[in-house]
């Protein structure tokens, strides 16, 4: 049931590998927490909120099969396991899978849009946290392939779910206009500090994907998922953000391991690791995208929505 093969975006695969550098200083997640209004709240104990919240509104409870698009270092299936569920993840990034087999959780080297026939109606819930932003990349909006993609997501969630099942995604929404044909330009084009600087970084440069627009994926659900709830965690997202770039700063300054970490990033990847280095602790490109500007608003917005299998029998689900 596992596929050797993977389409994923080079630039998605290779930020997560930079990524792990964080990990020697103790930030293993890199998605928003759940602070519910305190932001005095440890970091450690909003990611344990936001999975316990995600695994709750899926359902997940003894027995339930359910599956993690983007698992990460584990932590979701860390706490379906506990609960007593049969939990699967898939990343495309294979020191991931590697550190979620150390610690006993089922990971898969996989691409959601590999996943095989015999899963179809396998699983009670998916929870897609963070990853779907990957999704769609700079070049697809720039040919208009958004929709395309997402409704090729619902429709592959929509077969793999079993009839009743739950799907819950948290996902970065463009809260302003963005022009993909600037952005495919890269960052160097743009005046450090503006909005198609920062976009680049984020999205081209750096991390690599798209956003969606606010309500474009209700839309490309229709006929396979309807919405039942969603609900702004922005503001979770920016404290969030907020913490790793603190902690990093500190951890850069007192530990030997990050030092090691970012000195063998450093070597494989030497662009990569200083364009990843600038974007997150001098450019500050990832956390800018959270922080309310002078009009007030944020240039982005994070939204945890929660779906419902359609059942009705659509012949487009064929």
């Amino acid at each position: 049931m596992e596929s050797e093969k993977n389409i994923a975006s080079k630039t998605v695969v290779r930020c997560y590998d930079l990524l792990d550098a964080s990990i020697s200083g103790g930030v293993e997640d890199f998605t928003d927490g759940k602070y519910f209004g305190n932001s005095n709240l440890s970091y450690e104990k909003a990611q344990e909120n936001q999975a316990e919240w995600l695994l709750d509104k899926i359902g997940c409870k003894k027995g339930s099969v359910i599956l993690d698009v983007g698992c990460g270092n584990g932590r979701l299936l860390k706490a379906a396991k506990s609960r007593g569920a049969n939990a699967i993840g898939i990343t495309i990034s294979e020191p991931q899978v590697n550190r979620a087999k150390v610690k006993g959780l089922d990971a898969r080297l996989m691409d959601y849009r590999l996943i095989p026939e015999d899963w179809d109606n396998y699983f009670d819930g998916i929870i897609a946290n963070g990853s779907l932003e990957h999704f769609v990349q700079v070049k697809d909006a720039l040919s208009g392939r958004q929709d395309q993609i997402y409704k090729e997501m619902f429709r592959i969630f929509y077969r793999i779910l079993k009839s009743g099942g739950r799907l819950v995604t948290t996902a970065i929404h463009f809260n302003q206009n963005v022009n993909s044909k600037e952005i495919i330009k890269g960052s160097e084009a743009f005046k450090r500090g503006t909005s198609n600087f920062h976009f680049s970084k984020v999205l081209l440069d750096d991390f690599g994907g798209w956003y969606p627009a606010q309500g474009q994926l209700e839309n490309n659900a229709k006929g396979f998922f309807t919405l039942k709830e969603s609900e702004d965690g922005t503001e979770d997202y920016q404290i969030t953000s907020e913490y790793w770039l603190a902690e990093m700063r500190k951890q850069i300054l007192i530990n030997p391991k990050v030092w090691f970490s970012l000195l063998g990033k450093l070597m494989r990847y030497p662009k990569a690791m200083i364009n990843m280095t600038d974007n997150l602790l001098f450019s500050q490109s990832w956390m800018w995208q959270f922080r309310p500007q002078d009009n007030g608003e944020t240039p982005t917005k994070l939204f945890r929505d929660v779906w419902i299998k359609d059942d009705k029998t659509l012949s487009h689900h064929d």
